[in-house]
């Protein structure tokens, strides 16, 4: 089901068997856990003076243009795919979170939601597309094979437990999962 079909439809429980593991590494070791535990995805990052979406192509991390990221400028990031993802906030010269991936199973229950990104793409189609809101000036730069289309959202899955003193159940963690249209017209 597409992004834009999500949003459209009611929410809907999913299970999976979900495997957790923390994780930190120094700055410059980034590149080096990505090889080990990330498959390949995208990337959004959190920076000092901006956020900047990227890919990780299963070796080396990929800014529209092939300019070079400034991991040093990085305050968090969150790398993901449809199967995984590894997030990480910074804290000093280190980098500190976890890694999430969904496994074939039961165990773990789970809604997926669709958010639309803000602003309209204003290029050509290729591999990158830049989202821009004219009234507000600001514009981005998001990875996207699919860039034929007006507007675009991110999908996030949301992962439910319940606290047996209570019994009440809710949302106990949440990650990234894929950029997808959110557009359906011409």
């Amino acid at each position: 089901m597409s992004g834009f079909d999500l949003a459209k439809s009611g929410l809907k429980l999913g299970e999976c068997k979900k495997f957790s593991e923390a994780i930190e590494c120094p700055l410059q070791g980034l590149e080096k856990i990505l090889r080990e535990k990330f498959s390949s995805g995208l990337f959004v990052a959190w920076q000092i003076q901006s956020v900047v979406w990227g890919k990780f192509d299963g070796k080396n991390l990929l800014l529209k243009g092939n300019l070079p990221p400034n991991v040093d400028d990085w305050l968090e990031c969150r790398f993901f795919n449809e199967r995984e993802e590894l997030h990480l906030k910074r804290d000093g010269k280190i980098l500190r979170g976890r890694y999430v991936r969904d496994e074939a199973g039961t165990g773990n229950f789970y809604v997926d939601s669709f958010a639309r990104l803000w602003g309209e793409n204003s290029s050509e189609a290729d591999a990158w597309i830049t989202l821009l809101d004219a009234p507000r000036k600001i514009s981005m730069d998001i990875p996207c094979e699919d860039g034929g289309k007006k507007f675009y959202g991110l999908t996030t899955r949301n992962y439910i437990d319940s606290d047996e003193a209570t019994g009440l159940s809710g949302y106990v963690d949440y990650r990234f999962v894929a950029i997808e249209s959110a557009w359906d017209g011409d």
